[in-house]
C-alpha cells in the first residue's frame, strides 16, 4: 500500500475507530467483562491513549494499530472513574476483576506490545509487518533492547508473523479453570532482540 503511513498516535477523530479495531480483535476475551458489546466498546474508546499506540493509516482510513506499553501504562489504561462511569460500582467491580488477569505490564530494557489489530479488509497486505518494524524502530529509540509481545494459542497467523519477523517463545502460560472466562487456554510469551 503505496498511501499507508504509520505514525505514533491518533487524533480524537480517529479515537472511535481505533477503538472499534481494538475491539473487534480483542472483543472475544474483553467481552465478559462487560455487561454487553456497547459499554465495553464505550469503555475502550474512553481509556486508549494515543501516545501509546503506532497507527497505519492512509489518507482515508485507520488501517491498523500496534498498542505498546510506556512510563507505567499500556495504549488501554482503564481507570477505575471509567470504569465506573461507564458501567456502574458492581460491573466495574467485576470487569476490573476481570481485566487483571490481562494486563502484561512493563518490563526493564523492553518494549511491551499489548495489541497489534489489523482492518480485516486489509488483511494480508503487509500492514502487520509494517507495524511491527515501526516497533521495533520505537523500542531502539527509546533505548530499549528487546521487543515483547504474547500471543494466543487460538491466533496462528499471529504467531507465524511474529515468527516470520524475527520473534522467538521464551515462555509459555495456560490460564487453566479462567480459560472458560477469556476463551483461550495457552499464551505463548515472544520476544525479538534489536
Amino acid at each position: 500500500m503505496s498511501d499507508l503511513s504509520i505514525g505514533r498516535g491518533f487524533s480524537e477523530d480517529e479515537r472511535s475507530r481505533v477503538a472499534a479495531l481494538y475491539w473487534a480483535a480483542f472483543g472475544t476475551k474483553l467481552r465478559t467483562a462487560f455487561p454487553d458489546q456497547e459499554r465495553g466498546l464505550a469503555v475502550i474508546e474512553a481509556s486508549l491513549r494515543p501516545d501509546n499506540t503506532l497507527i497505519a493509516r492512509t489518507p482515508a482510513e485507520v488501517r491498523g494499530v500496534c498498542g505498546f506499553h510506556a512510563d507505567g501504562t499500556g495504549a488501554i489504561d482503564l481507570s477505575w472513574s471509567t470504569l465506573r462511569r461507564h458501567l456502574g460500582i458492581l460491573p466495574a467491580v467485576r470487569a476490573a476483576g476481570h481485566l487483571a488477569f490481562l494486563d502484561s505490564g512493563s518490563r526493564p530494557a523492553t518494549l511491551v506490545l499489548d495489541g497489534i489489530c489489523v482492518d480485516d479488509r486489509a488483511r494480508g497486505q503487509g500492514i502487520g509487518t509494517m507495524l511491527l518494524a515501526a516497533a521495533d524502530d520505537l523500542g531502539r529509540s527509546m533505548g530499549a533492547r528487546a521487543v515483547q509481545l504474547s500471543v494466543i494459542e487460538t491466533n496462528p497467523g499471529a504467531r507465524r508473523l511474529y515468527e516470520r519477523v524475527g520473534f522467538r517463545p521464551v515462555s509459555a502460560g495456560r490460564l487453566g479453570l479462567l480459560s472458560a472466562v477469556y476463551g483461550f487456554d495457552r499464551f505463548t510469551v515472544m520476544r525479538k532482540d534489536l
